[in-house]
C-alpha cells in the first residue's frame, strides 16, 4: 500500500524534492533543469533520488493546506512550526522530515507521544554560506583584493622597501590590515546560518553579538556564544555587521542609508542572505562617501548583477555570484537522505538523522 508523502512549504529545495519524487506536474521538468543552470547536471540524478518511491508513495497537492489535515504519513518542511494540533490534524503521521538540522520549531515531546519519529538533516550548503559569510570579513580586513592586484601587478613603491635576507614584510605598503581576532561581529538575523557564522567567529576570538526578531533564550545564547543587542547598538559596536535576517516582504530594502549611518566609519557590511533587503544605491553611497570602510556581498538586488555595475570603480567591495552555498549540483546529494528516509517508512529501515 502506498505512503501518502505531504511537503509544508514551498521553495526551491522542496520542489527539487517533489520533482524527484512525482516527475514533471505541479513541478515542471524545465523548471527542474534551469535549477541547476548555468551548471551542466544530469537529470538522471535528479530522477534517481526517488528511484523505488514514485510507485510506493502517493505525493498531495502543492494546494494541500496541511494544518487543515490530512492522511499524509510523511511530513517534509524547510520552514514553519510542527505544533501538537498540526499532528493531530494529520493522526496517520511516522515521520516528520525537516531539511535542515535545527529542531527548535517543532515540538518534539508532542511528536514522542504520538509516536512519531522526527528526522532534522544537516545542510552542508548552509555551512558553506556561514564560511562565504567569514571569508568577506577575512578578505575585507585583510585588504585580500588589493593586496592580490599589489603583487600581481608590481603595484609598491620601491624607494619605501629594503628587504633583509630577501624578506619584506608588506612591501605592498597597504595599510589598516586587520582581522576577526577581538573585533566585534554584528549578526543580523540568528537564523540557522547567522548561527553558524556566530559559531565560526568565536573560533577566531570575535565578540559577537545579534538581533533577531524574537530573543534566543540564554541557553541559545551560551550554546552559539553570542550576546543580545538591539539594532542601533549593534551597529554602533559591530566592526563587521553581516546580513542573516530572512527573505520575508516587509525585510525589503530595510538596509538602508539611516542603517548605514549607524555603522562605525572602519567597519564592514557583508551580505549572504538576500540582496533586495539592501537598497544598494544607498551602500554605493555609504562605501564612496566613507559612511562604512567596506563591504562584501554574494546577493544581489537584480540577479545577474546588471550593467553598468554601480560597485564596480569601488575598490572597498567585493563581489561574488551569488555562490556562496556552493555548487547547485551538491544539492542533489544534500537532499538524498530524505529520500532514504521515506523509503524506510515504507519499506522498513533505519532512518538517518533522528532526533526524536
Amino acid at each position: 500500500m502506498a505512503a501518502t508523502i505531504a511537503i509544508l512549504d514551498d521553495d526551491h529545495i522542496n520542489r527539487l524534492i517533489r520533482y524527484a519524487l512525482a516527475g514533471p506536474g505541479e513541478v515542471t521538468q524545465e523548471w527542474a533543469t534551469h535549477f541547476f543552470m548555468p551548471e551542466h547536471v544530469d537529470m538522471a540524478r535528479v530522477d534517481a533520488l526517488g528511484h523505488g518511491l514514485k510507485d510506493r508513495v502517493d505525493l498531495l497537492p502543492m494546494t494541500t493546506d496541511v494544518r487543515k489535515g490530512t492522511q499524509a504519513e510523511i511530513l517534509i518542511f524547510r520552514r514553519g512550526t510542527i505544533d501538537a494540533a498540526l499532528m493531530d490534524a494529520n493522526p496517520k503521521l511516522k515521520l516528520i522530515q525537516r531539511i535542515g538540522e535545527r529542531a527548535e520549531m517543532i515540538d518534539l515531546e508532542a511528536a514522542k507521544a504520538r509516536g512519531i519519529a522526527v528526522s532534522c538533516l544537516p545542510r552542508p550548503s548552509l555551512q558553506y554560506t556561514a564560511e562565504h559569510a567569514l571569508l568577506l570579513m577575512l578578505a575585507l580586513a585583510k585588504k585580500l583584493i588589493v593586496a592580490d592586484d599589489a603583487v600581481r601587478n608590481d603595484r609598491w613603491d620601491r624607494a619605501r622597501v629594503f628587504p633583509e635576507g630577501g624578506v619584506a614584510y608588506n612591501w605592498a605598503g597597504i595599510a589598516g590590515i586587520g582581522g576577526l581576532y577581538g573585533a566585534t561581529v554584528g549578526i543580523v538575523g540568528l537564523g540557522e546560518v547567522g548561527a553558524m557564522a556566530a559559531k565560526m567567529a568565536n573560533g577566531f576570538g570575535a565578540r559577537v553579538v545579534y538581533c533577531n526578531r524574537t530573543r534566543l533564550t540564554a541557553e541559545r545564547e551560551a550554546q552559539y556564544g553570542v550576546s543580545y543587542l538591539p539594532l542601533p547598538e549593534l551597529l554602533a559596536q559591530a566592526d563587521f555587521v553581516s546580513m542573516h535576517a530572512s527573505n520575508l516582504p516587509e525585510n525589503k530594502g530595510m538596509i538602508d542609508a539611516a542603517f548605514f549611518a549607524q555603522m562605525k566609519k572602519t567597519a564592514f557590511f557583508v551580505n549572504t542572505s538576500r540582496g533586495r533587503m539592501v537598497d544598494e544605491q544607498a551602500l554605493r553611497d555609504a562605501l564612496a562617501g566613507g559612511t562604512i570602510a567596506g563591504a562584501g556581498l554574494d546577493v544581489h538586488a537584480t540577479e545577474p548583477r546588471p550593467m553598468p555595475n554601480i560597485f564596480a570603480g569601488l575598490a572597498n567591495v567585493i563581489l561574488t555570484p551569488h555562490l556562496a552555498g556552493g555548487a547547485r549540483a551538491s544539492i542533489v546529494d544534500e537532499v538524498a537522505p530524505v529520500f532514504g528516509n521515506c523509503g524506510a517508512v515504507v519499506g522498513g529501515g533505519e532512518l538517518k538523522f533522528r532526533v526524536a
